[in-house]
């Protein structure tokens, strides 16, 4: 599915695939099964907690919180999409950002877009494509991150948190 292109936005994705049938694993995210494992996907990872209720649905608060080198965030996520065996999107407008530096400690927000997407290559193998779409208040803040390495740590934690998820699920089922 596409991805909508948001202004000072920088995304960021990786891709897994599983030995499983789509409706598996979409079934593992739709009944909160992140919260549950949330912390063994990233050691970044501090909570994922779905608000009310033990499904996700269009709608659904999930409060988070996660780090990434010398950068941690808190976001208030809420399910914007879900399209079954398809994706699954939540947003949080704004998330709040720590960024110690060894000189001082920098708070700032941007918006954060969290799309999974899901194909299934034949009746036996999903693949699981997620992305992240950071979008900063201005070009400038854009422009800084990107060249001054400060997405560096979250491409990072983007490929271990899928890799992490991928070793859940293989042991998951």
């Amino acid at each position: 599915m596409k991805i909508p292109k948001l202004k000072n936005t920088v995304y960021i994705q990786h891709i897994i695939s599983v030995p499983f049938e789509i409706n598996k694993i979409f079934d593992f995210f739709i009944k909160n099964n992140l919260s549950k494992y949330f912390s063994n996907i990233s050691k970044g990872h501090k909570y994922f907690n779905l608000r009310e209720g033990d499904s996700l649905e269009v709608g659904s608060i999930i409060d988070c919180e996660e780090s990434a080198g010398n950068q941690s965030i808190k976001h208030e996520y809420h399910v914007s999409d879900i399209i079954n065996n398809e994706r699954i999107s939540y947003y949080s407008n704004p998330s709040y950002i720590k960024i110690n530096l060894p000189w001082k400690i920098v708070n700032s927000k941007s918006n954060t877009y969290v799309y999974y997407d899901f194909d299934s290559d034949n009746k036996c193998n999903t693949t699981i494509r997620l992305t992240i779409g950071i979008q900063f208040s201005n070009k400038f803040e854009q422009v800084f991150s990107l060249y001054f390495g400060g997405l560096i740590p979250w491409k990072k934690h983007c490929i271990e948190e899928m890799e992490g998820l991928k070793e859940v699920l293989l042991s998951f089922f």
